[in-house]
């Protein structure tokens, strides 16, 4: 391997060398991108070779960053959250359990007329009872810009004459 690594080093060389005869030369446009193109992947090459991987492509640790970002969530709520009109799984409810469901949903659709955005989504995950820490990420913020943005919701929901329990 260290042989085949040591030929392609040297080949680039030669057509990095080539490369500059052709320009003092005054050599077309078409070969000047010729050899270009073969010095990029004789280049590519090494890398690939050197790495013992494609060039470019992350795998493995490298991606660990993405997969910290990545915030699991239950299909469920994530049907809920796009269509409040389909349910995707059979629960056995009481009747009084659905009353009071339906109760709160009526309540929160109410009070979200009186917030913007930003609160109404934190309002809305808080009343399907997330807990303040799990907002912050599933919003990706601050857990204390979420704290805040709870108290200024409680504080216009009293304005408007609502009962907070």
């Amino acid at each position: 391997m260290k042989e085949l690594l040591l030929e392609y080093k040297e080949t680039l060389k030669n057509t990095k060398a080539l490369l500059n005869r052709l320009k003092e030369n005054g050599a077309c446009e078409d070969d000047l991108k010729n050899v270009r193109s073969w010095i990029s992947n004789l280049e590519y090459t090494i890398k690939w070779i050197r790495t013992g991987r494609q060039p470019g492509t992350t795998r493995g640790i490298e991606r660990r960053a993405a997969y910290d970002r990545e915030i699991p969530v239950e299909p469920y709520w994530i049907q809920l959250n796009k269509d409040e009109h389909v349910q995707l799984f059979e629960f056995e409810e009481t009747e009084e359990e659905r009353e009071k469901t339906v109760n709160k949903e009526s309540l929160v659709k109410e009070i979200m007329k009186i917030l913007d955005k930003k609160e109404r989504m934190v309002f809305e995950l808080a009343s399907k009872e997330f807990s303040q820490r799990e907002i912050a990420k599933l919003l990706n913020m601050p857990h204390a810009t979420v704290q805040k943005i709870i108290q200024r919701c409680k504080r216009k929901i009293v304005q408007e004459g609502w009962i907070l329990v």
